[in-house]
């Protein structure tokens, strides 16, 4: 086989042929391709911050319906405002039911928040000590929300288990006008 100008030519033409389709079709087909490739991953990455952003939605709603079952758990035990005298009543009943005597009972301004309202009440007792713990325990008890915000004992001298307590009740209630959901 003999190579001549004719042979040389065509194998020039036919490297040509090969070089262009390199540079104008495989050439652009593979950055068009690793163009996609990047632009895929980009995407992937944002679906899974998408999927980690919202896995703890579910979680998010059975807390919220957790909240709200416990609002309404401590709104109903809330009295209406008008109920508050009777439960001062339950209050000094107690008292006297665990023999403490009650020197003083004074209401303090009440303070409102957005669905309730708290009523201080300053008591003054003296009794025997395991009567007045006896009576934390039943106010304690009570069906009501009620704090206990400050507490002075102070022991009696001369009678042995004898106290003097200076405390301020808080009863938490729902003003007039709003009704427990």
């Amino acid at each position: 086989m003999k190579l001549g100008i004719r042979e040389i030519l065509l194998f020039t033409l036919i490297l040509g042929v090969l070089g262009g389709s390199y540079f104008f079709g495989f050439r652009r087909t593979t950055a068009e391709r690793e163009r996609k490739l990047a632009e895929i991953g980009r995407k992937e990455q944002h679906l899974a911050n998408l999927r980690q952003v919202t896995s703890g939605i579910d979680d998010l709603n059975n807390k919220i319906n957790e909240f709200e079952r416990a609002i309404a758990f401590f709104e109903s035990k809330l009295p209406q405002e008008k109920e508050v005298d009777q439960i001062l009543k339950e209050v000094w009943q107690l008292a006297e039911a665990n023999s403490l005597q009650t020197k003083t009972i004074k209401t303090m301004r009440s303070e409102k928040a957005a669905n309730y309202s708290e009523q201080p009440i300053q008591l003054s007792l003296s009794g025997d000590f395991n009567g007045f713990y006896a009576f934390l325990l039943q106010l304690e008890k009570l069906p009501r929300i009620t704090r206990i915000g400050q507490m002075n004992l102070q022991k009696i001298n001369g009678h042995d288990g004898e106290m003097q307590a200076q405390l301020t009740v808080s009863i938490f209630f729902e003003p007039d006008g709003q009704s427990a959901q």
